[in-house]
Order: structure tokens, then C-alpha cells, then sequence
């Protein structure tokens, strides 16, 4: 009996695509019902400062390089991973968050790593979820304290006034997933026993199963136990931040507008709790009403309907082109397809099998790349 076809990669995520692309459009016209044109005129770009947008392709080349190196000291502890490959994996995989619908791309690193390196797919999920978590709670401190220390404006637009609420929700929210990594890698042992008991209880094999992906999980969070790789990924983390940071600063102000470096701080949290949204391919809808929502936060609103449009458009337009530039390249030259980065079969494969044997400790944990 020959064995059906898998799906096209069409079929795979036609659904998905439809579904975002409706909330896609859905935060697009939230942002332009709210006088934030998604295409500014002509006349608009005339207070462009232009040599800002190289300087901003620099700011963000340098950001999107830092952010891909302090993956580094996650995957230590399982593989060690050669610098140049630790970052053509990465930008491929940021490419598939940007491109792929409602986050599909998260996949990808993980499937990737399973591919070029024998990485089981459960390790490199625990890598991806230590940076989610504390990319969380430095751009929720952030929201934070901007809200705290910077004046701002009373707006009559409701999600301007819902971003307080929004902003500690999130903090409250990584700060407890960021405690949660912390007891799971301090109780592994007890959370896999846990989970094959309690799942052991519908299928002795599922259990056993299920034990051994939330083993891989907590070898992927296995950096934590380092103070070495731990302060290595944080310091790499806050100069990444600092340099979207400053990027975007220098972007607004080329863009004429009187913008503070706490003012970017703030929007640059927002926009990254904001993008965390499921949405549409490019992340486009989310990311301009996220923009544009913090710019009414701190701005008039004739000035973030004019200025703040022109912004909001090169800002997303740099970042794309960037993104899509660095990921597709390393993408071809690696000979891989764009279905590989769905991570379909390395998942299936992952889920099928054990993941490689435990080395214990993390003596081997001071090579990273």
C-alpha cells in the first residue's frame, strides 16, 4: 500500500494565511481609522531628513546581528554551534516570524537546528522560549517604565487609554513565566517524573513520550544554570534593545519628530508586545498600530498623522526589506526550501523519536560559538 502524498505547502498554510490576513487587515484599518494614513502623500516625505535612513539601516543591521549572536550562549549547553551558522539559522528564522502567518516561522530555528545539527526539536524549543520570555520582560519593563516616568498625554482614542492596562498585564505576565523557567530548570527532575505520571495514566507510552520532549525542553533552558552563559545572553540582550532603541530614536527624529530617548524606549516596547499579536504575513497591521497607537501616547495627533506616518511607513519599509534580504540569502545558499522552515517534518520526527542522551551538568557549557 504506497503511502499518501503530504500536503503542498499551499494547502498546509492556505487556512492560516486566510485567517491572518483578516486580522491583518483588521489592525490596518484600526490604524488608518485612527488618522495614521498606511501610505503617506508626497508632500509628507518633504521633512525626511535622509541620511537618517542609512544611518537607521546601520543602527538596525547592528541590532539584527546582536540578536542573532546571543543565541550563542542558549545553544551551548546542548551543541556547541559555530558563530557563522548560529547566525545564518537565526536570520533565517526571523524571516519565517516576519513572512510565515500568525507566528508559523517560530518553528523554524528549532526544525532547522533538528536538520543541520541533530539538535532534538524539544531543545531548541526551550532556547526559543528563553528568549520569548526574557525578550518579554525587558520590552514589558520597559512599557513600564515609560508609563511611569515620562509624562504623557490624555487621549480620547481607547487603545491609547488601555495601554496602561496592557502594559502591566504584560510585565505581570513575563515576569511570571520568567520565575516559571526559573523552577522548572531548578525541579527538572521532578517535572518530567510528574509528567509521566500524570500522562502515564491515559497511555504508558504517551507518557513516556511526553517525558522525554519536557526533558529536551528544560536541556534547551539549560543555559540558566550558567552565570557565565547567563550574563553573556543578557548583556548581548540589553545591547541589542539599546541599539532598536536607538535606532528608532534617530529614525523619528531625521522624520521631524521631537522625540526623547525615553519616548523611543516606550515605543519600542510596545511595538514588540504589540507584534507579539498572531497577524498576517509581514506582521503588517499589528506593528503600524502598534507604532501608532504609542505615538499618540506621547504626541498630538496632528503630528503622528503626518510625521508620525512618514516614520511609521520607513521604519516598517527599512525593517522589512533588511529582514527579508538577510534571511532569504542564507536561506538559498543553505539549499533550503521555504516548507523547510514550517519545520513540518522535523517536528514529526521529533515527536517520533527520543531525544539524544543527557550529558549531564554543563561542563561543556564555556564554548559558545
Amino acid at each position: 500500500m504506497t503511502e499518501a502524498a503530504p500536503p503542498s505547502l499551499l494547502r498546509r498554510i492556505l487556512p492560516k494565511l486566510v485567517l491572518s490576513l483578516a486580522l491583518g487587515g483588521l489592525f490596518a484599518w484600526l490604524a488608518a481609522r485612527g488618522g495614521v494614513p498606511l501610505n503617506p502623500g508626497k508632500l509628507d516625505f518633504s521633512v525626511v531628513r535622509w541620511w537618517t535612513v542609512p544611518a537607521y539601516v546601520g543602527t538596525l543591521m547592528a541590532t539584527h546581528l546582536l540578536r542573532a549572536t546571543r543565541w550563542r550562549f542558549l545553544i551551548a549547553p546542548v551543541k556547541p554551534i559555530a558563530l557563522r551558522e548560529v547566525i545564518a539559522l537565526n536570520w533565517i528564522g526571523f524571516f519565517a516570524i516576519f513572512a510565515l502567518p500568525l507566528r508559523l516561522g517560530e518553528m523554524a530555528r528549532p526544525a532547522l537546528t533538528k536538520m543541520r545539527h541533530d539538535v532534538s526539536v524539544s531543545a531548541g524549543i526551550g532556547t526559543v522560549a528563553v528568549e520569548r520570555v526574557v525578550d518579554g520582560l525587558v520590552t514589558s519593563l520597559c512599557v513600564a517604565w515609560a508609563l511611569f516616568a515620562i509624562p504623557h498625554l490624555d487621549a480620547d482614542d481607547p487603545l491609547v487609554r488601555a495601554l496602561p492596562f496592557y502594559g502591566y498585564l504584560a510585565l505581570t505576565v513575563f515576569g511570571c513565566a520568567f520565575a516559571a523557567l526559573g523552577v522548572f530548570l531548578w525541579q527538572r527532575s521532578f517535572a518530567v517524573r510528574a509528567t509521566k505520571a500524570v500522562f502515564g495514566l491515559v497511555s504508558k507510552r504517551f507518557g513516556t513520550l511526553l517525558a522525554e520532549k519536557v526533558d529536551g525542553v528544560a536541556d534547551g533552558i539549560r543555559s540558566l544554570a550558567s552565570l557565565r552563559l547567563t550574563v553573556g545572553f543578557l548583556f548581548e540582550t540589553m545591547l541589542y534593545w539599546a541599539s532598536n532603541a536607538g535606532g528608532m530614536w534617530l529614525l523619528a527624529w531625521g522624520c521631524g519628530i521631537p522625540m526623547e530617548p525615553g519616548h523611543a524606549v516606550a515605543l519600542m516596547g510596545i511595538l514588540a508586545i504589540g507584534i507579539l499579536l498572531p497577524t498576517g504575513p509581514g506582521l503588517f497591521g499589528n506593528f503600524q498600530l502598534a507604532i501608532s497607537t504609542a505615538l499618540k501616547l506621547y504626541f498630538a495627533a496632528e503630528l503622528v498623522s503626518s510625521n508620525g506616518a512618514v516614520f511609521i511607513f520607513l521604519l516598517y519599509a527599512v525593517q522589512a526589506v533588511v529582514i527579508v534580504l538577510a534571511g532569504v540569502i542564507p536561506l538559498y545558499a543553505m539549499n533550503l526550501r521555504l516548507g523547510d522552515l514550517l519545520g513540518t517534518e522535523q517536528i514529526r520526527k521529533g515527536l517520533s523519536s527520543a531525544p539524544p542522551p543527557m550529558s549531564g551538568g554543563v561542563e561543556h557549557e564555556d564554548q559558545p560559538g
